[in-house]
């Protein structure tokens, strides 16, 4: 096998899982706007459930994080040292930017009187594995719940990766996940209930799963002829894409057995999936395109930046409330939010983001030459 490594070698990239990661940005972005403020900023109510469902933006983003676990694995098995690997990039991706932005809250708020945060508080999501935490799974950080979420499947990926290869075993991992997410959520004892709330893991661990499925589906049907392909993935872009809209106007049924949250997962899935196997042409360049893949690129910047910027600007939205009609007014605060955050988020990718990936990469070079230096010794 050969020996590539994190620090010679760049993971795979599709640019559909780009832009799409951009267009969930933005989509939380359009739900945040709107319900950041208190009370939530008026829109015209034909327009309300749309934006209201920008929330299941994250849904999107944990479908898409299994799928590209899956994408980028065999790069770290090609390593010769797969877990350090994995762990190290995913480390050195996620946490200089999530602790950057908690450092800068707990430096606010702590020196208001009293003080915010306790020392356990801090702790927790200094270590993010605030995910376990009943009392401070929500994160300091807004938004950081998702990444709480994340670190703890990240923990657990490589049993995946290793273990449930298969397409059938992974389905029959996604209905056990599906049934303890339902356990966790209406049975579980109170002391595990919190894994099975909005923020829980046990709630979400399906929607991984789901992302896993998918890479297999999509691994199984790209090698079908052209046509086919482009009509079975216009039919489930389409598929999904109708079944998200349902879901915002209440089309669908939900309850117990099926809640919205998780059906979402599904639509977007079949997006996802549909995006994929349609491969090129008009369609797709309308949705992956180059400003979509930048929003791609500094999507994660965007998603933990923007309610830093959205916070500071309700004067703004109030100003812009009282002389503009409801529309109007929603499309001028969403603009504004965006030509602020965008750059925001840029500048946190080019100079928190971008310096974390190269210091893992340089990390495990370094490893690799120990590991090997000491071989050479014995």
């Amino acid at each position: 096998m050969p020996s590539s490594s994190p620090a010679t070698e760049a993971a795979p990239r599709l640019p559909q899982l780009d832009a799409l990661r951009g267009l969930a940005a933005l989509y939380v972005v359009v739900y945040h706007v709107m319900a950041m403020p208190q009370p939530l900023l008026a829109v015209p109510a034909w327009a309300q459930p749309a934006i209201a469902m920008g929330g299941s933006g994250v849904v999107l983003f944990f479908v898409m994080s299994a799928f590209s676990l899956c994408l980028t694995w065999p790069r770290h098995a090609a390593s010769g040292a797969a877990l350090r690997s994995f762990y190290l990039s995913r480390l050195f991706r996620i946490a200089p930017l999530l602790l950057a932005l908690l450092a800068i809250m707990v430096l606010r708020d702590q020196l208001r009187a009293p003080a915010r945060y306790g020392a356990q508080e801090i702790a927790w999501n200094a270590s993010m594995l605030f995910g376990l935490s009943p009392q401070w799974q929500a994160g300091i950080v807004m938004g950081s719940w998702t990444i709480g979420v994340e670190m703890l499947f990240y923990a657990v990926f490589p049993l995946l990766a290793l273990y449930v290869r298969r397409l059938p075993a992974q389905l029959a991992l996604l209905a056990a996940s599906y049934a303890l997410a339902l356990w966790a959520t209406h049975a579980a004892p109170p002391a595990l209930a919190f894994l099975g709330n909005g923020y829980g893991l046990l709630t979400q661990l399906p929607i991984f799963v789901l992302g896993c499925v998918l890479f297999g589906l999509w691994r199984s049907l790209r090698a079908l002829p052209a046509a086919p392909r482009r009509v079975l993935g216009l039919g489930a872009f389409g598929a999904g894409a109708a079944a998200l809209a349902m879901l915002a106007y209440g089309l669908l049924p939900t309850g117990v057995w099926a809640s919205g949250w998780h059906q979402s997962a599904l639509a977007y899935g079949l997006m996802l999936l549909g995006l994929l196997l349609v491969g090129e042409g008009l369609f797709v360049r309308v949705l992956v395109n180059r400003a979509t893949c930048f929003l791609g690129a500094i999507s994660y910047s965007l998603y933990l930046v923007h309610p830093f910027v959205v916070s500071r600007l309700y004067g703004a939205f109030a100003h812009f409330y009282a002389a503009l009609p409801d529309g109007a007014a929603y499309a001028a605060c969403l603009a504004l939010s965006l030509l602020l955050a965008i750059p925001a988020a840029w500048l946190t990718y080019r100079f928190v983001e971008q310096p974390g990936i190269r210091w893992g990469r340089r990390a495990f070079a370094r490893m690799r030459a120990r590991r090997a230096a000491a071989g050479e010794a014995a």
